[in-house]
């Protein structure tokens, strides 16, 4: 079986991502098999398990969830042309060929989901080039802000501070 992922951008185009491996990991953590630089992702967001007979997406405790086909899902079994969402990542799956076409508009429609899992647009930029190394984030930013958070306690009392 050929699989891979078919990467819908918002600005429209695509780039398709072949499934190689049996294990991939999908996260924006360095070291993730697919690299989506964006803080809606979560380090390691989700494990993609292809074999000789299926594709089964699973989610691995993501602060945002994975979506098929604009539904949360914990694990599932993929078929070809199911809309799979990470974070602001919209991606369509083929396998052997199939979908031969993907129509970007109604993949954006059928996959984005927006906060909280509710339908929303699109908040991540197009991917500006295709990524020349497996660690390097699908849009080109090569920083890796993950471990910069910014905190604002707007109470001066201790009382008014979440604790930590």
């Amino acid at each position: 079986m050929l699989a891979s992922l078919v990467l819908v951008k918002v600005d429209g185009t695509q780039q398709v991502l072949p499934l190689r491996k049996s294990r991939l990991v999908v996260g924006r953590q360095e070291g993730c098999h697919i690299r989506l630089n964006s803080a809606a992702v979560s380090r390691q967001h989700c494990e993609l398990t292809v074999d000789d007979a299926k594709v089964n997406v699973k989610d691995l405790g993501s602060s945002n969830g994975t979506y098929v086909n604009k539904r949360r899902v914990s694990s599932t079994d993929l078929a070809p042309g199911d809309v799979v969402c990470v974070g602001n990542f919209v991606f369509v799956l083929r396998v052997d060929g199939q979908p031969s076409i993907v129509d970007s508009k109604k993949a954006l429609i059928g996959g984005m989901v927006g906060p909280g899992g509710k339908t929303g647009t699109p908040v991540a930029k197009p991917v500006s080039k295709a990524p020349t190394k497996a660690t390097e984030p699908l849009d080109g930013n090569t920083s890796d802000s993950s471990s910069e958070w910014d905190f604002d306690f707007l109470g001066e009392n201790d009382k008014d501070r979440p604790k930590l």
